[in-house]
């Protein structure tokens, strides 16, 4: 079905003589970086709108249009509900939440909003088609081209309002009728590759294969970068026979959308059956990695296995299908089989009459074998571990978008309590918070002379590229403090020096003798608990590498064994930073390390309290809504989850959009 997307609608406003220059300024540029599809810059541009005029209903309504492009719908529908509390009449946050709302699989809700619109507007094309189209998913396909067919009275040249008339036609099995409105569809929008696409798809299946690749055909013209056109197309390839087009349609897909499981999938299958076996497997492998729980991959690549005669690796797959799918009868008779072949006949006879209980217990139920999948039809799970990714994301026109670049989903390192000089270095290099001055510096950056500020910065800012640049300004506020006869604060900053160059060992000494001081003792006592912490986490590389470096060859051979390494040991850490919180109860930083040394230690409902404590004592620590979402998605809370990383987006920590593509769309 043809997506409706949110298009910008730039406000013409009147603006009070007394408006804020600020707000203007910001929105305009928030509306500039929409329309040049940079999303993130537009959403910090809005930020600061609402912050300096919170009842700017535009600057609401855009920052929702941004959060919608990127993919977090929850955070849309916020914004846009914002909106309407300010505007209520303004159509077009309706309008939009209606969509955002059917991209979260809420159709009522989507569909109240869309009658509410129409209220306003009832010679609204757009509304109509919207509408139309939240009716599809609910397989309501007769009253959806009622709504088709009110947008073409309205306006009888909408492309996609026959598009989707079209294929709400081909859905009730009308496919002659269905090619009539994709033939409209074609006529008023010559140049909109989605109607060639869906046309070609209707030709497809009415066996026309010679005009479904020349819609095919038409549609790489307008867009050679979308990797839907391609999978088409080898459809076609392989309806006409020709195996090798096919394949390289396939391998265009994958080019395009390295992570489209069904693709790799479907090229595996016919490497398989064209008997070249090796490239069947590393296939299958990509298959796994993307979608670790689908059965069919682990069976299709157990049988690969089999006729590879790797018979350990094809009872593994078998083995894993069972444990996905345990009514799998196939997967109980091959792994049978590979244990005879293994000599294990004991074991090969216990699944053989494992397969024969399933398919006689289906058999005198139904006669069906198809029914024992049936019996798991309405159940996410099965859904869950049959479905393949294929969003079919084309490489082109989503490049700039942050949600479709690969993340390495972990949470965020502790803070410590360094010079925030290279802020703008920083951001440079990753375009997200990480750095912050805090009410609780103040007494010591009052004492500094030099005019440098100490900051609660990121540990994962202390890069090779910044820290000699941190290192550098210390030593030049170290210096300065000498001459000023400020001496505790030089300690301190060599101290913090050799801590970001990883000198831990004489940080740790330096930050022991400042503890006890009563204006920098906090701060110290902070650092150390952060640095003991990083100390504990070295333990495993300290171990394993530990006869990497001697002086004495004698002590080559005495390395402890890897699998003899204990876990770190997190007790010491936890006391200093229960002292530390007991010394700064206020402090937000002190509660988002303690929730990370929980984290670690497993302790998931501890760490998300102290992530919440965080959050209240300073609500713009965008660190700990994204790892506190983290936790809660480790936990299955899924919806807390999502709430959690659009506000995390909104505060500027880009990765929160890959992970709300990947876990915060249709439930």
């Amino acid at each position: 079905m043809k997506k409706i997307s949110l298009v910008l609608f730039f406000l013409v406003l009147v603006c009070s003589v007394s408006a804020q220059v600020n707000t203007r300024h910001f929105v305009l540029a928030g509306r500039i970086d929409l329309s040049e599809d940079r999303f993130v810059d537009a959403i910090r541009n809005f930020n600061t709108a609402i912050y300096s005029q919170p009842d700017h209903f535009e600057a609401y309504f855009l920052r929702g249009v941004a959060k919608f492009s990127l993919g977090d719908f929850q955070g849309a529908i916020e914004d846009f509900t914002t909106t309407l509390r300010i505007h209520p009449l303004y159509t077009r946050a309706y309008h939009y939440r209606g969509i955002a709302n059917d991209r979260i699989s809420n159709y009522h809700n989507a569909l109240a909003d869309f009658n509410k619109a129409l209220e306003i507007d009832p010679y609204n094309a757009d509304l109509h088609v919207a509408s139309g189209a939240t009716k599809m998913h609910l397989n309501r396909f007769e009253s959806a081209i009622e709504d088709y067919n009110l947008a073409l009275m309205i306006d009888p040249t909408m492309s996609y309002a026959y598009l989707n008339r079209g294929l709400a036609k081909r859905f009730l099995e009308k496919p002659e009728l269905a090619l009539e409105d994709m033939n409209k569809a074609v006529y008023y929008d010559y140049f909109d590759s989605d109607a060639w696409i869906r046309r070609g798809m209707i030709r497809y299946e009415l066996n026309d294969s010679t005009g479904a690749m020349s819609d095919f055909n038409q549609a790489l013209i307008l867009d050679d970068k979308n990797p839907l056109v391609y999978f088409q197309r080898a459809l076609v390839h392989l309806k006409m026979g020709d195996t090798l087009k096919a394949l390289d349609d396939y391998e265009r897909v994958n080019i395009l959308d390295q992570r489209n499981a069904l693709t790799y999938y479907n090229r595996a299958l016919i490497y398989s059956l064209r008997g070249e076996l090796e490239q069947a497997k590393v296939l299958y492998d990509e298959v796994v990695k993307i979608n670790p729980q689908n059965v069919y991959a682990y069976f299709n690549r157990g049988v690969v296995n089999f006729q590879m005669k790797k018979f350990p690796e094809a009872e593994d797959d078998f083995s894993a299908a069972i444990g996905l799918f345990p009514d799998f009868a196939g997967a109980w008779v091959n792994r049978s089989i590979i244990k005879k072949e293994r000599g294990d006949s004991k074991g090969s006879y216990a699944d053989y009459q494992k397969a024969m209980s399933i398919i006689g217990a289906v058999n005198n139920n139904t006669g069906n074998p198809d029914s024992v999948f049936a019996m798991y039809a309405d159940s996410s799970f099965f859904n869950k571990i049959i479905e393949l990714e294929s969003d079919f994301v084309s490489g082109n026109v989503k490049s700039n978008r942050i949600q479709f670049q690969d993340v390495d989903i972990q949470p965020f390192p502790n803070f410590i309590v360094s010079t925030s000089f290279p802020r703008k270095k920083v951001q440079e290099q990753a375009n997200r918070k990480g750095i912050y001055i805090d009410y609780s510096l103040m007494p010591i950056n009052q004492l500094i002379a030099s005019g440098e500020e100490m900051g609660y910065v990121l540990n994962s800012y202390l890069s090779d590229s910044l820290n000699g640049l941190i290192a550098n300004v210390l030593q030049k506020m170290d210096s300065n403090a000498v001459l000023q006869n400020q001496l505790v604060l030089a300690k301190l900053y060599g101290a913090v020096s050799q801590q970001i160059i990883g000198n831990y060992r004489n940080a740790d000494a330096i930050y022991g003798s400042l503890v006890s001081n009563p204006e920098i003792g906090k701060v110290a006592l902070f650092n150390r608990a952060a640095l003991r912490y990083d100390l504990e986490e070295l333990v495993l590389s300290d171990v394993q590498y530990n006869s990497a470096i001697t002086i004495s060859r004698q002590n080559m051979s005495i390395g402890q064994a890897v699998d003899e390494i204990n876990e770190p040991d997190y007790s010491k850490v936890l006391a200093e930073m229960n002292n530390l919180i007991k010394a700064s109860p206020n402090n937000a930083f002190a509660y988002y390390n303690r929730a990370n040394v929980l984290l670690h230690q497993k302790e998931f409902h501890r760490s998300i309290d102290d992530y919440s404590e965080a959050i209240r004592l300073e609500p713009l620590l965008a660190e700990a809504y994204y790892n506190r979402a983290l936790t809660l998605l480790f936990l299955s809370e899924t919806g807390l989850a999502c709430t959690d990383l659009s506000k995390a987006g909104e505060l500027g920590i880009n990765e929160s959009y890959a992970v709300i593509r990947k876990y915060c769309g249709k439930q």
